[in-house]
């Protein structure tokens, strides 16, 4: 599982992961919690459709185990120990959390580069990323951090690679 603010990198770090574990021969899945709760309205008692993404990762999940894939790569933030939970009750098992950091700066660079958002969207996203990215380190849930900052998307995957389960 990667977690970490908006522009850290999840998606894109999660795609070369996912590359590298099929070199490896490990029959990968890959899943954006993103994607999966991609839904209007959310509910006021989860407004960051954190129970819809982990309904959605337990039938993805199940599908893909159907095609063979054996490692559940997932790009997503994780809050808390609750979404943690439910992440794990929605894959059946353990889940490794590893946290994606950056500085502020280059989150709102990243962001800014993006170009999906603009106007009132755009500074609120940027905001979000600054307070998220606060929050992540102060209510660590994950196992492992890795920073992103000026470094490639190959260098990223490798040191996730090397501090993660995928020995």
């Amino acid at each position: 599982m990667l977690s970490g603010p908006p522009g850290v990198g999840k998606t894109s770090v999660g795609w070369r992961v996912f590359d590298r574990c099929t070199d490896l021969g490990q029959h990968p899945a890959f899943a954006d919690l993103d994607l999966l709760g991609a839904a209007w309205p959310a509910p006021d008692d989860d407004p960051h459709h954190s129970r819809l993404k982990a309904a959605n990762l337990a039938a993805v999940w199940s599908n893909y185990r159907q095609a063979g894939s054996r490692r559940l790569i997932v790009a997503g933030v994780v809050e808390n120990l609750d979404e943690r939970r439910q992440l794990e009750q929605a894959t059946g098992g353990s889940v490794v959390i590893c946290r994606l950091d950056a500085p502020d700066t280059e989150l709102a660079q990243r962001i800014h580069g993006r170009a999906r958002e603009s106007g009132a969207d755009l500074a609120n996203l940027v905001a979000r990323a600054s307070e998220l990215s606060a929050q992540l380190v102060a209510d660590d849930v994950s196992d492992y951090s890795v920073g992103t900052a000026g470094r490639t998307i190959d260098e990223v995957a490798a040191d996730v690679l090397a501090r993660g389960p995928f020995a």
